[in-house]
């Protein structure tokens, strides 16, 4: 309601300038420029706009995925582990995201939360150095040291899995170590970068044309978090006004044309037949994540035939052994 209401009020205020402009010629310049301003947009649209990957890596990399787990296994094991990504593979997943963050200090490390709290502090990661990060028991028990980014990829290297890193925070020095390390392991056909930050992507697309990167969007992404409305009864109007702006960008393949993304990481519950083949037709792929029932896993996996980010892999597709006959099938329909 608040958006339309902003929207109303937008074009009173235009058709008053409008009328203003009669009489004084500042107004005529106003208006003037805020009339052409649609035409200048779409200039800089053309101009600016970047192109997605066309190299043959990027039908390498989706041809090997098919299930992907989120940080790995959980319930039995902590998530973001060696533990957890040992225990995914076995469970059927050919692919692990990771969250990657950077320390103060510069080193790369595998966390979900961009803090730790323990009985006596809180660490922020960004604010901590890596020596400090290195000593605390995050996940308790003998398992409890935070993974480092190095570990991680060396692990899914050697045991032929598909990744994605997912940016939780826009960082230059973050997306520079990324590619060198994508560059320096010759990984384009095994990696692709996710992120919810329009800014890091267009800083990754500008700086390699070969990286493969994903859009992460949902329909509530700025007025709802983990549950809770974001902003108060004074503020919740922006939040929501930028959830639609994201949700019509995204819906329009505005704003992934012109980022020049591969694939949209898209929620089970935006994700709809006609999204899907707008995107194909433009080249862009797509992944579903929060998938948790059966249904949802047998219409998009396999009656639409795309990539899944699950959970919790044994509850969604069963016995290990089950995953990996349902995974390659798919593979010898692809």
């Amino acid at each position: 309601m608040i958006p339309l209401l902003i929207w109303f009020m937008v074009i009173v205020l235009i058709a008053l300038l409008a009328c203003l402009a009669i009489k004084f010629l500042t107004l005529r310049i106003i208006l003037a420029l805020i009339l052409t301003l649609p035409i200048l947009i779409s200039i800089a649209f053309c101009v600016l706009r970047r192109s997605p990957v066309t190299e043959s890596n990027k039908p390498l990399f989706f041809n090997s995925i098919n299930i992907v787990s989120e940080r790995g296994a959980h319930g039995t094991v902590h998530e973001n582990t060696i533990a957890a990504f040992r225990q995914a593979k076995q469970n059927g997943a050919d692919t692990i995201k990771m969250d990657v963050r950077m320390t103060k200090d510069g080193m790369l490390i595998v966390l979900r939360p961009d803090s730790v709290t323990t009985d006596n502090a809180t660490f922020v990661v960004e604010e901590t150095h890596w020596i400090q990060m290195s000593q605390i028991n995050a996940y308790g028990g003998n398992n409890g040291t935070i993974l480092t980014f190095d570990e991680a990829v060396s692990w899914c290297e050697s045991n032929n899995m598909n990744m994605l890193w997912h940016i939780p925070d826009f960082s230059s020095d973050l997306l520079t170590y990324l590619r060198n390390k994508i560059m320096q392991d010759n990984l384009y056909s095994k990696v692709a970068v996710t992120t919810y930050c329009s800014l890091a992507i267009l800083k990754m697309r500008c700086t390699d044309t070969q990286l493969l990167i994903g859009l992460v969007w949902k329909s509530t992404e700025h007025s709802i978090v983990n549950g809770t409305a974001v902003g108060n009864q004074y503020t919740s109007w922006y939040f929501s006004m930028m959830d639609t702006f994201t949700y019509w960008g995204v819906r329009s393949l505005l704003l992934p044309n012109f980022l020049g993304v591969d694939f949209l990481v898209t929620s089970v519950d935006d994700a709809d037949r006609a999204l899907i083949v707008e995107s194909a037709t433009s080249g862009i792929k797509t992944l579903i994540y929060d998938v948790e029932t059966t249904q949802e896993r047998n219409y998009f996996a396999r009656q639409l035939q795309l990539p899944i980010v699950v959970d919790d892999l044994v509850a969604l597709l069963g016995t290990s052994s089950s995953a990996a006959s349902s995974n390659n099938t798919r593979r010898n329909s692809n």
